[in-house]
């Protein structure tokens, strides 16, 4: 039964069934109409409320149910390089005579990098972003009116939508090389300590040692510096890996 002929039956029952059933009848119409406006992942109405991560392919389906209502999703960039993110943004109506929806990414510290705008009823926009390995978030809102239903999809390259589970991947493996590699370091500094200890009690004996302490603390130089650059390529590794919430 549709909400027009379902209000038409509650009204024929005042006159048959009395005021008192009218009013639960409307009431729980109301209440109906209510729950059906409710998008599907609510409340998604702040940052720490969003909804994700969001996969490509699919589409997440939600509603501006009121004037200032924002809904919140999320998604993850996991490509090494910059990856070419296509996100939709279609407008299902169900609003007032004059609304639309609009789609804004957000980078991790809520500086927007992109986003669709004023998507009229009844209509779609497609739009594509080069995007750096990170967290984004979508702000869903309407610029102009509201109590439109929206639907919203992503897709793109490799890397584009990708799960949390490649990042922590990244950074385990980049954590336990910058273990490693201050092990190495470590061993090295103490050879050079022993390389330098040679050296100086070469001075009181002949050429031929002093030539080979000299070539013993050259080559444990060498590798303390070598593990310094692993090391410090080791750290470099874990980013952006390491630093991308959850």
């Amino acid at each position: 039964m549709t909400e027009a002929g379902e209000l038409g039956w509650v009204r024929r029952g005042v006159g048959s069934a009395g005021a008192g059933l009218a009013v639960v009848l409307l009431f729980a119409l109301v209440f109906a109409a209510g729950a059906r406006a409710a998008g599907p992942y609510e409340p998604n109405d702040t940052v720490a409320a969003a909804v994700g991560p969001l996969a490509a392919g699919l589409a997440y389906s939600g509603g501006i149910e009121s004037q200032g209502d924002v809904d919140y999703f999320f998604f993850y960039v996991t490509s090494r390089e910059e990856a070419q993110v296509t996100l939709t943004l279609g407008n299902l109506g169900g609003g007032a005579a004059v609304s639309n929806v609009d789609a804004i990414v957000l980078d991790t510290a809520a500086t927007p990098v992109g986003g669709l705008s004023y998507v009229t009823r009844g209509h779609q926009k497609t739009t594509t972003l080069s995007l750096r390995p990170q967290k984004y978030f979508i702000e869903v809102r309407a610029s102009e009116g509201f109590g439109d239903a929206y639907s919203l999809s992503g897709g793109g390259g490799a890397g584009a939508f990708g799960s949390y589970e490649t990042i922590a991947g990244r950074c385990a493996a980049a954590t336990t090389a910058v273990a490693r590699a201050r092990t190495g370091l470590t061993r090295a500094q103490a050879k050079l300590q022993r390389a330098t200890a040679r050296l100086r009690r070469s001075l009181y004996s002949g050429e031929r040692e002093r030539r080979a302490a000299r070539a013993v603390y050259r080559k444990a130089r060498a590798r303390v510096n070598a593990k310094r650059s692993e090391l410090k390529a080791a750290k470099k590794s874990r980013q952006p890996w390491c630093s991308i919430p959850r």
